[in-house]
Parts: structure tokens; C-alpha cells; sequence
């Protein structure tokens, strides 16, 4: 015999593709949005990271702020403040997302043509922010998913592992950004 979080998931699993597709798609729109209004920089060979990453690791960091506020929540079984706070991170990861995408985007359009990429430490550094974005991409999912189980009441102060799990997703890929823009500091001296 199946329990109710069985019966569930199927519908939950439809709600997630469309959310996702939704999601997506404001990414997309706020990404060429800021992309129309702040434009790109004239390129040049010295490296220099666009204003954008700053404001992504400034979202990041409420993100994290927000996770760890739903995380104290659902333990304490305050469920209406809990998804506000899991609601809140998955705002703060949409405009994480769509300014670091603006941000990538200023970045190689910043590089001067002259320059060989191989050889470069530009390539170095949009590889690093590549494969950050991937994973986050999966962390973002996986945010996501919580978000739209705690609307069918799957968390309480007896289960929140998967509450746990995103913010700790969460968090390591916010310390994992903050040593790429060192990486990134290093490389534009």
C-alpha cells in the first residue's frame, strides 16, 4: 500500500518541470534585461571582473542567510516562515543565476580578439566560473525540489534532511565562489 508522500510525487514531479521551465525562463529574460541596460565593456587584454559578480556573491550570501533561517524554522515547526525562507533563496538563486550569467556574458565580450585563450588566463578563469554555474545549476535544482515539498507539507521538525541537504549544497558552493574569486583576484594582478 502506498503512503500519501508517494502519491504525491507524481504530481509534484509535473509541478517541477513546469516550475523549472518557469524558472528558466525568468533567468533568461532578467539575464538579457541586464545585459540591454548595463551593455558590455570595451574589450581589452587585462583581465577585469565585471561589478556583477559582486552583486552575484552579494545574492549568494542572503541565499545562504536564508537557508539556514528555513533550516532553524522547519526544526522549530514554524512552517509559514519556513517557506518564506525557502521561497526567499529561491528568489535570491534566480538573481544569483541572472547576474552571473549577465556577469559571464560581460566577461568574454571584455576580452580583447588579439588575445589566444589557450593561452590566456581568461580561459582559465571563464572555465573555473563554467563549472561553478553547472553546479549550481544542479544545487538550484535541488533547491527547487525542497521548495515545492514543503508546499505538500513533506518537511517537519522530525524530517528536514532534504531542508539540510540544499543548504549545505548551498553553502559549500558559496565557499567554493568565494575561493574562485580569489582564484579570479590573483589572476587580474
Amino acid at each position: 500500500m502506498s503512503n500519501r508522500w508517494d502519491l504525491t510525487r507524481a504530481s509534484l514531479a509535473r509541478h517541477f518541470f513546469l516550475a523549472t521551465v518557469l524558472q528558466a525562463g525568468v533567468i533568461l529574460l532578467l539575464g538579457f534585461t541586464f545585459g540591454v541596460v548595463c551593455g558590455h565593456p570595451e574589450p581589452t587584454e587585462k583581465l577585469e571582473l565585471p561589478t556583477a559578480f559582486q552583486y552575484g556573491t552579494m545574492f549568494l550570501a542572503i541565499g545562504s542567510w536564508c537557508l539556514h533561517d528555513a533550516q532553524t524554522n522547519v526544526r522549530r515547526e514554524r512552517q509559514r516562515r519556513f517557506r518564506i525562507a525557502l521561497l526567499l533563496a529561491l528568489s535570491t538563486a534566480v538573481l544569483f543565476v541572472s547576474v552571473q550569467s549577465y556577469g559571464m556574458w560581460a566577461l568574454v565580450k571584455s576580452i580583447s580578439p588579439q588575445l589566444e585563450m589557450q593561452t590566456s588566463i581568461h580561459g582559465m578563469v571563464i572555465m573555473f566560473a563554467a563549472i561553478h554555474a553547472m553546479h549550481f545549476i544542479v544545487a538550484q535544482s535541488i533547491l527547487l525540489w525542497v521548495t515545492l515539498s514543503a508546499f505538500t507539507d513533506r518537511y517537519d521538525h522530525e524530517y528536514s534532511w532534504g531542508v539540510t541537504f540544499a543548504a549545505w549544497c548551498w553553502h559549500v558552493l558559496g565557499i567554493v565562489w568565494i575561493a574562485i574569486l580569489c582564484i579570479f583576484a590573483i589572476a587580474a594582478v
